[in-house]
C-alpha cells in the first residue's frame, strides 16, 4: 500500500492544523480579494488572474510558500476541487528532515479505498506500466506551475480528475 493511502496520510494533526488555520483565514482572505468567492470552477480563472496579479515569478511564489498569500488560494484550489471533483485531502505526517525540494504540502487525490477491486486491480497495472496514474495535485504547486512556461489554467486540474472518472465509467462493472 502507497503511504498516501494509509489513516495517517488522511487524518494527522499536521494537515488538521494547516486545513483549520485556512479556514479560518479566508473570510478575510475572501475580503480582501474582493468577495464572491464560492468555490464554483468558474472561479479559478478568476483566482488564478488574482495571482498572477500578485506575483510575477515562480521563485516569488515559493517565497510565500508558508504565508496566507499562498496558503489560502492553495488551500481554495483545494476545496472547489473536492467539491467539484470528489476528491480528499491528504498529508505527509511529519516532514523528513531535510525538507524534500518538492512535495510535503497538502495535497488532494482520490482516495484509493473508495475504489473497487477491479478499479485498484486495474489502475495497479497501469501504473506499473506508466501508462495511467490516479490523479494528485499539491496545489500549491498547481499555483507555482502557472509562472513556468505554458502554466496553463488552474481550471485545468478539474479535466485530469474528469478523465479518471471517465476512466473509471469506461470499465466493465459486472466484474468480481
Amino acid at each position: 500500500m502507497d503511504p498516501i493511502d494509509t489513516p495517517e496520510w488522511a487524518d494527522n494533526p499536521r494537515l488538521a492544523r494547516w486545513l483549520a488555520a485556512q479556514r479560518a483565514a479566508f473570510p478575510a482572505w475572501a475580503r480582501e480579494s474582493g468577495g464572491g468567492w464560492d468555490f464554483e470552477p468558474a472561479s479559478l480563472d478568476r483566482l488564478q488572474a488574482l495571482l498572477l496579479s500578485r506575483f510575477d515569478t515562480w521563485e516569488e511564489v515559493r517565497a510565500a510558500r508558508d504565508t496566507p498569500l499562498l496558503e489560502v488560494p492553495a488551500w481554495y484550489l483545494g476545496e472547489t476541487l473536492i467539491r467539484r471533483c470528489g476528491v480528499v485531502w491528504r498529508c505527509i505526517p511529519v516532514l523528513p528532515v531535510p525538507h524534500p525540494p518538492a512535495g510535503g504540502y497538502p495535497l488532494v487525490t482520490y482516495a484509493r479505498n473508495g475504489l473497487t477491486e477491479y478499479e485498484r486491480d486495474c489502475l495497479e497495472d497501469l501504473e506499473e506500466r506508466m501508462e495511467f496514474s490516479i490523479p494528485l495535485v499539491e496545489p500549491a504547486d498547481a499555483i507555482g506551475s502557472l509562472f513556468v512556461a505554458e502554466g496553463g489554467r488552474l481550471a485545468d486540474w478539474i479535466g485530469w480528475f474528469d478523465r479518471f472518472q471517465e476512466w473509471r465509467r469506461s470499465l466493465p462493472t459486472d466484474i468480481y
